[in-house]
């Protein structure tokens, strides 16, 4: 009898093997190539596995360091050289190898639009008579050959995994910005022809990887589009190898070596058939309880992913938005109008009979979904969480827009407070998630001052799709009852200068005092602010500090306490022509102008009108960690604070002691002008 399994491959079919395994109880381990593939694994419910690309002296060293006796290739179909160290290593050591094959068929022949290659060369042969784009869909291993061969390599677009290895094999093959596409798996027929209109490709490379590689729904893409596809064979089964073995067979020979019974096998076996989502959603020793919660995506079943239709038809009960479950036509299962992650759990809880549970939400859950908050509250609840990612209506309205995914920014103001202008004024291109059609209107006409284009994407993906600009004038798509995204172009937004600040003489300044240039400079860059800072400019005169505090992020949060009418209409004023909608002012004295506020992160004092012991307490019993910069001009303000500090929960303070001088012409010499020597203190409070 064997002690344990050692199974190489982070494939799909490598993590379905795992999976049995699991529920087989035979002992095992698994050797991935990449941190990545070890990520895959992890989410999968897999723990023992170890990480690293190995040659046959390194193989060997890993099977003598444990009791492996059986050794199971379930790597790619077309890594070869490392079958072949794989082999080499077992041969050497005595343990038993198997090979665990994939089924590479295509449902294809080859015509005029379909061309099978032998060889990467006759792929490479094939495509040089190609004008116009390339798209590769073999992955990153053999790009550099691939790019070497092709006399154009700005034509040519890569689809690869998301991992820092891929896209570096991406650069060091010539490939630059929108030319890489990283994305993981399994793709759609519908999202393999978006992603073909959308880079324009007049062909595309991929290898007869199979159903289990997504070879027939880039092929069905190519010929819905009409292009040609290029496809290299199985290297595998052009050497006629005949010592590999499907997964049952794998698995009846070490359920015999391990002593695992006929019907516990048969049980195992039956509970999934080897499928796809083994490799997504096996059983978890850590957890009986498993949900797979999934994106839907924008439409139709036509937008279903592969591997949410596999989840659908092992469900036993489905729960999902009203909205959602009603797409779900023709799945015989009880559906349930619950999303929330604890009306799931306390629906499971009383229904104990339920094995398979599938949640589904609308679109992709990756994004902006509250699958999010669901997940969350059901692995607190000792669920094993399995997420399937879905198409995205974002994507769809991108393909309309003719606008790639990597130049546009994504924000969410659905049900949440969001600075929607804030981002249209530093993004060229921005996709906003509104909450409905109402709230997208309200939107538009806050951003429309700041933009020169706005589209609206109504119901992307159904056959109440449209897709309009937005005309202020034209306010009859107000109450549609649909969802919608919304799209803001702003040209200037390349204009505006990355390093920040802002010279005095662009603030409106009357005779109200402001805090110099340089000062303010010093400062910020002392205050260290977050990107979700809450901040309180406590004296804020002019409002220079909160000006630039407010552009300096849009998820700042400002609050601009003053008290004098003169400064506040100055603040109103520069607040206006910096389009500084995060900056809310607050009209009165502190510290009791504070107490309503939200606990802030930092806080700027310029002023404290004899309070400053009094404003410190309350910043620092609103927040314990609050970071406080002060901007002292006289003596007493400085020993002021300086006694402060032996008596607040604060560290050490950082004093900074400023001069400066701005030099002016007088006559024919330029003349020294100095700015008052100003301390800046920093306060850190203490957690």
């Amino acid at each position: 009898m064997s002690s344990k399994v050692l199974v190489f491959g982070g494939t799909t079919e490598g993590r379905v093997l795992a999976g049995y395994l699991r529920d087989a109880k035979i002992p095992h381990e698994v050797s991935v190539a990449t941190e990545y593939g070890g990520e895959i694994l992890r989410d999968t419910g897999e723990n023992s596995f170890v990480v690293g690309r190995k040659n046959a002296k390194e193989i060997m060293k890993l099977i003598k360091s444990d009791d492996f006796t059986v050794v199971v290739d379930s790597t790619h179909p077309f890594a070869t050289a490392v079958s072949k160290e794989i082999k080499s290593a077992c041969k050497k050591t005595g343990v038993t190898y198997l090979r665990l094959k994939r089924n590479t068929d295509a449902g294809f022949d080859s015509d005029k639009l379909t061309v099978f290659v032998d060889t990467l060369e006759d792929a490479i042969s094939e495509l040089l008579p190609e004008k116009g784009v390339v798209l590769l869909l073999t992955g990153s291993k053999e790009l550099e050959k691939i790019t070497a061969g092709l006399s154009d390599v700005s034509r040519v677009y890569a689809r690869v995994l998301p991992n820092e290895e891929s896209i570096s094999k991406c650069v060091d093959a010539g490939l630059k910005g929108k030319q890489i596409i990283a994305m993981q798996g399994p793709f759609s027929r519908q999202m393999n022809v978006a992603l073909i209109k959308e880079v324009g490709a007049s062909v595309i490379l991929t290898k007869e990887s199979g159903k289990t590689g997504g070879l027939d729904e880039k092929l069905e893409a190519a010929r819905e589009c009409g292009i040609r596809a290029v496809v290299i064979r199985d290297p595998e089964k052009l050497a006629d190898s005949c010592d590999g073995h499907d997964i049952r067979e794998v698995m009846e020979y070490l359920a015999k070596d391990f002593g695992v019974s006929s019907s516990d096998l048969n049980r195992i076996l039956r509970s999934d058939s080897g499928s796809d989502a083994k490799a997504t959603a096996p059983s978890n020793q850590k957890s009986e309880k498993s949900i797979v919660l999934a994106g839907v995506g924008p439409g139709d079943s036509s937008f279903f992913t592969n591997e949410l239709q596999e989840a659908l038809s092992n469900a036993d009960i489905i729960f999902g938005a009203e909205s959602v479950i009603s797409r779900l036509e023709g799945i015989n299962v009880p559906k349930i109008s619950k999303y929330r992650g604890d009306e799931i759990c306390e629906f499971l809880r009383e229904n104990s009979e339920f094995k398979r549970p599938v949640a589904v939400f609308s679109g992709d859950i990756s994004l902006c979904s509250g699958a999010k908050k669901a997940a969350e509250i059901l692995e607190s609840k000792g669920f094993n969480v399995v997420t399937i990612p879905g198409i995205s209506s974002v994507t769809l309205f991108l393909k309309v827009l003719r606008v790639g995914l990597e130049d546009v920014r994504i924000v969410s103001a659905h049900g949440r407070n969001c600075n929607v202008s804030g981002y249209v004024r530093e993004c060229e291109n921005l996709i906003v998630l509104p909450s409905d059609m109402a709230d997208a209107a309200k939107i538009c006409r806050e951003i429309e001052q700041y933009t020169d284009k706005i589209v609206i994407g109504y119901e992307l993906g159904t056959c109440e799709e449209k897709v309009f600009e937005f005309d202020n004038n034209e306010d009859s798509f107000v109450n549609l009852p649909g969802k919608c995204l919304i799209y803001a172009h702003n040209a200037e937004a390349l204009l505006r200068p990355v390093s920040g600040g802002i010279s005095d003489d662009e603030f409106i300044r009357g005779k109200t005092p402001m805090t110099k240039e340089e000062i303010r400079t010093i400062s910020l860059r002392k205050l260290a602010l977050t990107p979700n800072a809450v901040f309180y400019d406590i004296g804020a005169g002019t409002g220079s500090v909160s000006v630039e505090a407010a552009l300096t992020a849009p998820e700042i949060r400002v609050y601009s306490i003053e008290k004098k009418d003169t400064a506040l209409a100055l603040l109103k004023q520069n607040k206006e022509m910096f389009k500084a909608s995060n900056m809310e002012i607050i009209e009165g004295t502190a510290p009791d102008a504070l107490v309503d506020l939200p606990a802030p992160t930092h806080a700027f004092i310029g002023g404290s009108s004899g309070n400053m012991k009094s404003i410190l307490e309350t910043v620092l019993e609103k927040n314990r960690g609050a970071r406080i910069v002060i901007n002292c001009v006289t003596a007493e303000t400085f020993s002021e604070v300086m006694g402060c500090v032996q008596e607040l929960p604060v560290g050490e303070p950082d004093i900074l002691q400023v001069w400066a001088s701005r030099h002016k012409k007088v006559g024919g010499y330029h003349m020294a002008d100095a700015i008052n020597p100003v301390y800046i203190i920093t306060l850190q409070g203490k957690q």
